[in-house]
């Protein structure tokens, strides 16, 4: 068909689906992927730093404990002069 087969056909239209023209509108949409990564990553980067901090406090409180277990067996196995001296460091292991 022709496009003389329609009126009005041979005129520009208004309402064409593609612009002929750039658009003078901004386009937010291709800020959306960037912004949504970019707090994606904000928030892992926040979560893995609050958990390493949370890891670090632990350790250190094992540790805390861990040394003073040890500064109580050193203790306790300082005197070995006598029978009783090493029965209380057994007994003081086996806490």
């Amino acid at each position: 068909m022709s496009s003389h087969a329609f009126p009005g056909t041979n005129k520009p239209s208004q309402y064409r689906s593609h612009p002929t023209t750039p658009s003078l509108k901004p386009r937010h949409g291709r800020w959306y992927i960037p912004v949504v990564a970019a707090v994606g990553l904000g928030f892992g980067a926040y979560n893995y730093y609050t958990q390493a901090q949370a890891r670090r406090g632990f350790a250190i409180q094992e540790e805390e404990k861990r040394l003073a277990k040890n500064r109580e067996l050193m203790d306790a196995y300082g005197n070995k002069e006598s029978l009783h001296d090493v029965q209380q460091a057994l007994d003081m292991y086996g806490r």
